[in-house]
């Protein structure tokens, strides 16, 4: 097209000049030169600022695009972190509760079994006046250890002229129901010896006891009532 502008306006300006020169003008042929050379420029000038007007806007739409998709990554990315974020979370919630649900259950393992201060408060009335003795007590007298029982009840006569023992012991450990036996086996032999000799009637309820063990629990009753608390002792911890 913008050649067929300038051969139009070369015809043009061939055919002024042609008419001016018969006329003898030279000036006003000058003019029209000039005017149609200006008139020639125009249209190119026009048409490169439109190129360049065009690339601009084009540059500035591709720029536009570009930080468009940059704001769109970054926030798929932000999503895709609070996500992982989220996941992790959950992970580490689930994880503590998987480890507090097993430390429920190995609680509730350990503490399998009657306490042997609640069998023994199941006893009592078949019992005369009673005290029971602390830890240091049987360590000190008995040798047996606090330490390694996950409970315990030792109880004896207010009256020492009665024979009445109630020894109860759960151990912590398996392995150690076979010494624990041993001890209190010891304890009954020791209470035989005191009464041989000075209350005849006494030593033959120690004689007629023996130590009983149940799983970890390891148990001795010296008294009239024997069978009926050993049957009571046995039904809680069975």
């Amino acid at each position: 097209m913008r050649k067929n502008i300038i051969a139009t306006t070369a015809a043009v300006l061939a055919a002024s000049a042609l008419i001016l020169n018969g006329c003898g003008s030279t000036s006003t042929a000058e003019i029209v030169t000039t005017a149609a050379v200006e008139t020639t420029a125009a249209p190119e000038t026009t048409a490169a600022e439109t190129t360049e007007v065009e690339t601009t806007t084009a540059t500035e739409e591709t720029t536009t695009a570009a930080e468009e998709t940059t704001a769109a990554a970054e926030e798929t990315t932000e999503e895709e972190t609070t996500k992982e974020e989220e996941t992790t979370k959950e992970s580490k919630e689930e994880t503590t509760t998987a480890e507090e649900t097993t430390v429920a259950e190995t609680t509730a393992a350990q503490s399998t079994g009657a306490d042997p201060s609640a069998i023994y408060s199941k006893v009592t009335g078949l019992l005369p006046g009673m005290i029971t003795v602390d830890a240091n007590y049987i360590s000190n007298y008995y040798g047996i250890d606090a330490s390694q029982l996950e409970g315990y009840v030792f109880a004896m006569a207010e009256d020492v002229t009665k024979a009445d023992t109630v020894a109860i012991l759960k151990a912590k450990d398996a392995a150690s129901v076979a010494a624990l036996a041993g001890q209190l086996s010891a304890v009954q032999q020791q209470k035989a010896q005191e009464l041989q000799d000075y209350m005849p009637e006494q030593y033959q309820i120690v004689a007629a006891s023996t130590v009983k063990t149940i799983g970890n629990y390891v148990y001795l009753v010296m008294s009239s009532n024997g069978a009926a608390i050993e049957q009571t002792i046995a039904s809680s911890v069975g």
